[in-house]
């Protein structure tokens, strides 16, 4: 059960109460070489309170089948699910730039891969995907209907234990339900090579060369080609790794070249990671800084952790820099109960231009175990948002959650 003074970001604040009972049953089969699973679930909500008449609708449904077999030399595996997802001011990626939207998004994924010649001097690789999303109820323009489909092959050729080379190939067509009804088919063969000193030092590298065809209402063909390169090295160290990325792109939008150097701490209680590097795009007068930092510690009685990553988006089309920072502290009370308090922000800014977008989200909670099957969460939410060209917006929620599992075998 939750309160909220503002429950849906709205410029003008409407306060209500909403109650979720998230229904869900999930059946597992596990052998030595292979496993199933097939997961079913819903929400219940109910909405009161607000201006609107209150209701009760079915939210968040989710049907999901997974299967996977290994032999001694080869795998399989095959996937399927399908998901209505309820975005309440929801925050992702979507082709480099931030979305900050609610509504509700339907999507069907099926994927199937098999692997032969895992061990062999001989091995392939087959990937297939299909994936279908159509949105609901939204107003950002970038949040488009799309129907992709992928298939993906890759040949490795080992030519001693520590070295192989690859070949790779692949086809996917997505077509995207915007303004220009948009078709989007590419084409990509590559080459690569991987390998591992007796020293610990692993590398790789790969250059691909693709070409997309994009087709429009009007009607109109645009074709663009381009070539990239990745290189990567890795250097196992006593206490942890140390690594550089390098990668270069050329196409009709111009060059996009990258470089970035990471670092990892193993500690008797917890681990530390780093990755610092800078971005150059063709047309952009300013090295852009990426990196990431990851810290995790095992306290005497509860965890600490906290993340920042800052990326810049190099695919074509306008470039932003998205900046994320996750903080999380648990404290346990006693053998029953625990108290936490997290922070989340997240930052997406438009290199040259005005389009910039935050949000951040606080919240502290307080967990107790009743019995052994059932637990109890209560706690407080603040939530504030700004988006160009809109004012700015914030909720404080009140939630009560509590819940039960039922574990058994057959």
């Amino acid at each position: 059960m939750e309160f909220s003074d503002n429950p849906d970001l709205d410029v003008v604040a409407d306060s209500g109460t909403t109650t979720i009972t998230d229904l869900g049953v999930t059946l597992s089969s596990e052998t030595r070489s292979q496993s199933l699973s097939l997961e079913l679930g819903a929400q219940l909500v109910g909405d009161f309170g607000r201006s609107s008449s209150d209701d009760f609708e079915t939210e968040n449904v989710r049907a999901i089948f997974s299967y996977a077999r290994e032999g001694a030399n080869s795998g399989f595996d095959f996937s399927a699910s399908y998901t209505e997802t309820t975005l309440d001011d929801s925050i992702f990626l979507s082709g480099g730039t931030l979305i900050i939207d609610t509504g509700a998004v339907d999507a069907t994924r099926l994927s199937m891969g098999v692997e032969l010649g895992r061990e062999g001097p001989f091995g392939v690789e087959l990937d297939a995907l299909y994936f279908d999303r159509n949105y609901r109820n939204t107003s950002d323009p970038d949040l488009n209907d799309t129907e992709t489909i992928e298939v993906d092959a890759i040949a490795h050729f080992r030519i001693n234990p520590a070295y192989s080379v690859r070949a790779r190939a692949g086809i996917s067509r997505e077509d995207e339900n915007d303004v220009d009804s948009s078709e989007r088919e590419t084409h990509y063969v590559g080459l690569g090579l991987e390998g591992e000193t007796a020293g610990g030092l692993t590398y790789f590298g790969d250059i691909i060369y693709d070409s997309t065809e994009t087709t429009t209402s009007a009607p109109s063909m645009i074709t663009e080609d381009g070539i990239g390169i990745e290189l990567g090295l890795t250097q196992a160290r006593v206490n942890g790794s140390i690594g550089l990325d390098v990668s270069s792109r050329i196409d009709e939008s111009g060059r996009r070249s990258s470089a970035s150097v990471n670092r990892a701490f193993d500690f008797p209680e917890g681990a530390l990671s780093f990755s610092l590097g800078v971005v150059d795009q063709e047309g952009d007068d300013s090295l852009r800084v990426i990196g990431a930092l990851d810290y995790t510690r095992e306290l005497a009685q509860g965890d600490l952790t906290a993340s920042l990553v800052q990326d810049a988006a190099t695919d074509s089309g306008t470039p932003y820099l998205n900046t994320t920072l996750a903080l999380n502290f648990r404290q346990e009370i006693n053998a029953v109960s625990s108290w936490e308090a997290g922070l989340e922000f997240a930052e997406s800014n438009q290199l040259g231009g005005t389009d910039d977008d935050t949000r951040g989200v606080a919240t502290v909670a307080y967990n107790r175990s009743l019995t052994e099957d059932w637990s109890m969460r209560t706690g407080l939410e603040h939530i504030r948002t700004t988006e160009t060209g809109l004012p700015d917006r914030s909720s404080n929620t009140v939630f009560f959650n509590i819940q039960r599992d039922i574990t058994f075998g057959f």
